[in-house]
């Protein structure tokens, strides 16, 4: 298993080159898809799309086996420079017997995504020693110079080292403090199912970002419980929030149990944090040491090195 301390750099994107889109969940909505795909060319880019974006998943393992033939295939395509998930939903996990780790660390590219794919964030950071970028799928962006969403994905894509404060003043602070850790985590469904797993995730020293959809605020309790009681909790620098879509009438008694869980670690925390299953969905840097920033009132995320290659020097004559 890859040493954390050594995951790759991948190269930056260039105007014009390729980004894949690959089909490691459900297939997204056509006409969402398309937007995305006019979002991407018109930010300067080119597309190619996974042959099996818009065939409905069926959960056999000679699926599995093409899918994870096709992800493989668009990963090590001389053309494609980077990698995005059409869409979330679920049959990621089912992919990963079928992947070959050394593949993906002889070929280094940026992989962004989120829910779903988190579990193939985790792999690449675990087993293939690879950064990944925890944001949004292709179904989410709009062609739209104003879109907050887009403009993250693209800079965190291209920039090496963004020095902007991510997330301030949307992000709330309900512990704060300073730490500097590598950014970890993603859909907590999904970090959840990877404990035990050669693949689970590594939460020491580390900033832990963790968001949620569509759940009772008993499963989330559930989640935070579990992740507490394996010890990965109590090694983190740090925890995020992002968006946690839960009942709104529990949502006192939420922050109330969090604040209950991880009060005693002594460490920062943010809530409202602007990533996740809501607008904007901005773009994050896993793998990738950053410093968590959480003053009295609002907090952000910066990074500390380079989530990317930086490019070479010029040479002086």
């Amino acid at each position: 298993m890859p040493d954390a301390s050594a995951l790759l750099c991948p190269p930056p994107l260039q105007k014009g080159d390729t980004i894949g889109v690959v089909a490691s969940s459900y297939s997204p909505r056509p006409k969402w898809l398309a937007r995305g795909v006019r979002a991407l060319e018109r930010a300067g880019y080119d597309v190619l799309l996974d042959p099996e974006l818009n065939v409905s998943r069926r959960y056999l393992r000679a699926e599995d086996e093409r899918r994870a033939d096709n992800f493989t295939a668009m990963w090590i395509d001389p053309r494609v420079k980077a990698l995005i998930g059409g869409t979330g939903g679920y049959g990621a996990v089912r992919m990963l017997p079928h992947l070959d780790p050394t593949i993906f660390r002889a070929n280094p590219k940026a992989f962004v995504g989120y829910s779903d794919i988190t579990v193939l964030h985790l792999w690449l950071m675990r087993l293939a020693g690879l950064r990944a970028f925890h944001g949004p799928t292709v179904d989410d962006l709009i062609p739209s110079a104003r879109d907050v969403t887009t403009a993250s994905l693209l800079t965190a894509l291209t920039t090496p080292h963004p020095t902007t404060r991510i997330g301030k003043d949307a992000s709330r602070t309900v512990r704060p403090g300073r730490a500097v850790g590598r950014l970890v985590g993603g859909n907590l469904a999904l970090v959840q199912q990877t404990i035990g797993t050669p693949y689970e995730i590594d939460t020491a020293d580390a900033i832990l970002f963790l968001e949620e959809v569509r759940d009772p605020m008993s499963f989330v309790d559930e989640r935070l419980v579990q992740l507490r009681a394996t010890g990965l909790l109590g090694k983190v620098r740090g925890i995020v929030f992002g968006h946690l879509s839960l009942d709104r009438s529990e949502e006192d008694d939420f922050e109330d149990f969090v604040l209950d869980l991880v009060s005693d670690l002594g460490v920062p925390v943010l809530m409202d944090f602007p990533a996740g299953h809501e607008n904007p969905n901005l773009t994050l840097p896993l793998g990738t040491e950053v410093e968590l920033v959480a003053e009295d009132e609002t907090g952000w995320i910066v990074y500390h090195e380079d989530a990317l290659l930086s490019p070479p020097s010029p040479l002086h004559a």
